[in-house]
């Protein structure tokens, strides 16, 4: 199985909660062959509403007839649909392919490298909404401040390099993630409140809340 542990530490994801074989072979007879991580992350988190729905949205087995694309597997879509990201036809052989990320279903631009790289991201991303404590609004902050966190907070090492043009994820826990927006935008969240006050303290005194 591929491994998820970043995911699951950042959740606190003990037990398996995805959809079965069957329910997986009605994607496959949509589209034939599907990448391993594809798969894998469905059979193991793919029912996770939190994970998966608090925000953005996961496709369901169940979905994926609604959203066929001739060049395309469309498998995860903003929550008004502004965009979606899809795996392409020629990648699906591929157990670990890259992303793709479009607005309009026409012009497609590389978001990850590879799909993992994609789960992990969009988790981070989730997180800022979905963990227990979670900062109650956005901080826009000025380079001085961004240069701040890059020092003091370790970068996670995934990044969304299209959507809204561009969203890194930062912290020096498991359980946290500091995000930040390419338009110097800032939110932060933890399943620990000890981390949280942590962040917090430092983090809520950078920049102008809105």
């Amino acid at each position: 199985m591929t491994d998820f542990s970043t995911i699951k530490k950042l959740f606190g994801i003990t037990e398996p909660n995805g959809f079965t074989e069957n329910e997986i072979k009605i994607v496959k007879d949509i589209f034939g062959a599907l990448p391993k991580v594809f798969i894998d992350y469905y059979t193991e988190l793919g029912k996770i509403e939190e994970l998966n729905n608090t925000q953005d949205s996961l496709n369901k087995p169940d979905q994926f007839q609604y959203f066929k694309h001739e060049d395309y597997l469309i498998f995860y879509c903003e929550n008004q649909r502004v965009c979606v990201w899809g795996i392409h036809k020629d990648d699906l052989l591929n157990p670990n392919p890259p992303v793709y990320m479009s607005y309009d279903e026409k012009e497609w631009n590389l978001e990850t490298e590879t799909l993992i790289e994609f789960f992990t991201a969009m988790a981070y991303l989730q997180a800022g909404f979905a963990l227990e404590y979670t900062a109650e609004c956005f901080y826009e902050i000025e380079d001085q401040d961004l240069n701040f966190i890059a020092k003091n907070y370790k970068n996670k090492g995934v990044s969304f390099t299209k959507w809204i043009e561009g969203v890194s994820f930062y912290g020096n826990h498991e359980d946290e993630v500091i995000i930040v927006m390419s338009n110097n935008q800032l939110f932060y969240s933890s399943r620990s409140q000890e981390h949280f006050m942590e962040l917090d303290k430092v983090l809520s005194k950078l920049g102008t809340e809105f």
